[in-house]
């Protein structure tokens, strides 16, 4: 398994949503009741633009490169690189965070009075340990550059203080949820492509 990294190909859609792994289960009169299974995953859908042959060779190395499900892309929100908020710098995690956590207290030097907002995307650890989660309310960081955070997605593991945490496109790692068709040809023009990719922090 290797785990590729985005070209920087131009789409021209993206989507990029929470799946919550949930059982429904239905009662006899008409009642439910939904119990969640696993952490909730980040699920992709891209659509590529059309391209000259010349241009299309390099996505068509890209898409085989993923070698059907067998290898992982890092990839980051691409209409939402950074945060709307104004923290910036080396970010770490003030205090250790607990698996299953909804909250972090991240710090950074020379940051005061500077915010993470709603819908911002950070992201947590390294390798397969990482994590990309939602800033779910707004927060403003103190004197000391230290910020509390709540977030959307439980933390799958434990990090300990000094974690350090991206906000400059903050990568997750997905597979491919069904294989790709590559590029379909029109004369010399490679017509849009599709990708549609699900988390996968699994070795």
């Amino acid at each position: 398994m290797s785990v590729i990294q985005w070209p920087n190909l131009d789409a021209a859609t993206f989507r990029w949503q929470k799946v919550n792994q949930a059982i429904v289960s239905r009662g006899a009169f008409g009642g439910s009741q939904s119990t969640e299974g696993a952490s909730p995953l980040w699920e992709v859908d891209l659509t590529g633009v059309p391209q000259y042959y010349s241009a299309a060779n390099r996505t068509v190395a890209f898409l085989e490169s993923l070698n059907g499900f067998a290898n992982q892309i890092a990839l980051w929100n691409l209409a939402q690189p950074v945060p709307l908020g104004t923290m910036r710098g080396a970010m770490t995690t003030n205090a250790s965070s607990l698996s299953g956590a909804i909250t972090l207290q991240i710090t950074t030097s020379d940051q005061y009075l500077k915010t993470l907002l709603a819908g911002d995307l950070i992201g947590i650890g390294s390798g397969l340990g990482q994590q990309v989660v939602r800033v779910m309310a707004d927060a403003l960081s103190n004197a000391s550059g230290i910020i509390n955070v709540t977030i959307g997605t439980p933390l799958r593991y434990a990090y300990p203080a000094g974690t350090e945490v991206r906000w400059n496109q903050p990568k997750a790692l997905f597979r491919q949820k069904e294989l790709n068709t590559g590029i379909e040809y029109q004369a010399v023009i490679g017509q849009p492509w599709t990708l549609s990719l699900i988390e996968d922090f699994r070795p």
